[in-house]
């Protein structure tokens, strides 16, 4: 179990309506976080959904979405991944962007706007401005923005969009596991940037 400072919060010295608040807002945060991937799965039937991706360790873990699973290292070291998590920080095995749209209002790849590093990766900009969360200075909690959809091409030339939903694992009756992401994607047909 988490000990209750773990996210920057120490609940034995607040008030109890206070601690009843902030416990009720991590909740109801997780629980619209589910409720949007939920209703984003509705909207579009080709969305894939991974759930509690554990990021914790230092390292990157790198993810392969075709196959809906966390690559192996001996994978990855020969490039068999198309998006890596460490911590908050993602980075795509090919150009990405990100773009301050909804998910289910991202319906085609764009022509422009991508970045690429000298390795054919890219990350994900980590600015407060266009980060894919909110970091709450006060509470400590970082809540995936559903407003923040990357857009990036895989490994094999397909174009695919992806939103995270969250960033905490919550099992009832204890604090939020952080960095157990949850996120959606969608890819592309070949030779198409449509995702409709």
């Amino acid at each position: 179990m988490i000990p209750v400072t773990e996210l920057g919060i120490n609940y034995f010295n607040l008030p109890i309506d206070v601690m009843i608040a902030r416990s009720i807002t991590r909740i109801n945060a997780s629980l619209f976080a589910i409720l949007f991937a939920l209703a984003g799965i509705a909207q579009a039937q080709d969305a894939q959904f991974a759930q509690h991706v554990d990021v914790s360790d230092d390292g990157w873990v790198f993810y392969n979405l075709a196959e809906n699973r966390v690559a192996s290292e001996q994978e990855a070291s020969f490039g068999a991944w198309d998006v890596a998590f460490q911590g908050t920080s993602v980075k795509f095995n090919g150009p990405s962007q990100m773009l301050d749209s909804a998910f289910d209002g991202v319906d085609a790849a764009p022509e422009e706007g991508y970045s690429e590093d000298e390795d054919g990766t890219s990350q994900l900009p980590s600015d407060a401005e266009s980060r894919w969360f909110h970091y709450d200075f006060n509470s400590h909690i970082i809540t995936a923005l559903p407003s923040r959809t990357a857009v990036f091409q895989t490994r094999d030339g397909h174009w695919g969009k992806l939103n995270i939903t969250d960033y905490y694992k919550v099992v009832f009756g204890e604090d939020p596991i952080p960095r157990m992401l949850s996120f959606r994607w969608v890819i592309a047909e070949a030779d198409s940037r449509s995702f409709e």
